[in-house]
């Protein structure tokens, strides 16, 4: 088994994240300190984290609705961060991916490494809905503009769909990129600011009725779902 493959399964976090801990030395097989991918029978070898044995974990997946003013992180020193809410539990988990600091909606908490990398991969093209709070509400025709897509500094983004809600001051968009603040920087292009932004479903599991800073188990339903699509 690949050695980023076995931590990941162990909880570390996401193969990217299990990669960087191996190029940074903090593992060991066997006693020995390792910086590749190298193949391991985890039956028969000691496989050590920062010196401290590492094993296969029973998985957990959650929906969590992140609250505004919260990091999407397990540790930060001046803010309230994801980890607060799941400090309880006896099993290290991590945020699949990550919303913004003013963001708030869905992401999802777990402990399973391969299953983060198979819903963030930018392979996957997993649909994320937001529905977004403008500060002042726009025309029909800076909305056809927005549906159409613009340049940004890192490429070409446009929204797979985008419509406002029966509220105007309220705009739904979907998207299947995993950019970093893109909505945002979309918006901000076209000099529209945003009061609220929240993603209300990922890979069409919902929100749902979920109260910020609440989460619930995902049923085994919803994980084949987001893990057997494309």
């Amino acid at each position: 088994m690949r050695l980023n493959r076995y931590l990941a399964a162990c909880g570390l976090g996401s193969r990217r994240k299990t990669e960087e801990l191996i190029k940074n030395g903090l593992i060991s097989v066997n006693g020995e300190i390792v910086r590749d991918f190298i193949d391991i029978d985890p039956r028969s070898e000691n496989v050590l984290y920062k010196g401290k044995p590492i094993k296969l974990q029973d998985k957990l997946y959650f929906a969590f609705y992140k609250p505004p003013f919260v990091i999407s992180s397990l540790k930060d020193g001046t803010h309230r961060c994801i980890g607060d809410f799941f400090g309880h539990l006896d099993i290290r988990v991590f945020p699949v991916g990550r919303l913004d600091y003013l963001s708030e909606g869905l992401i999802f908490v777990t402990n399973d490494g391969l299953f983060a990398n198979k819903v963030t991969h930018p392979s996957k093209k997993v649909k994320k809905t937001y529905l977004i709070k403008t500060k002042k509400q726009i025309e029909s025709k800076l909305l056809n503009e927005l549906s159409k897509g613009t340049i940004l500094e890192d490429g070409f983004f446009k929204p797979l769909f985008i419509s406002f809600t029966e509220n105007k001051l309220w705009i739904k968009l979907v998207m299947d990129s995993g950019r970093n603040r893109v909505i945002r920087r979309f918006f901000k292009k076209f000099d529209i600011g945003i009061d609220v932004l929240k993603r209300i479903s990922i890979g069409g599991i919902k929100l749902g009725n979920l109260a910020p800073g609440e989460y619930r188990l995902l049923e085994e339903s919803e994980i084949l779902q987001l893990t057997q699509s494309k």
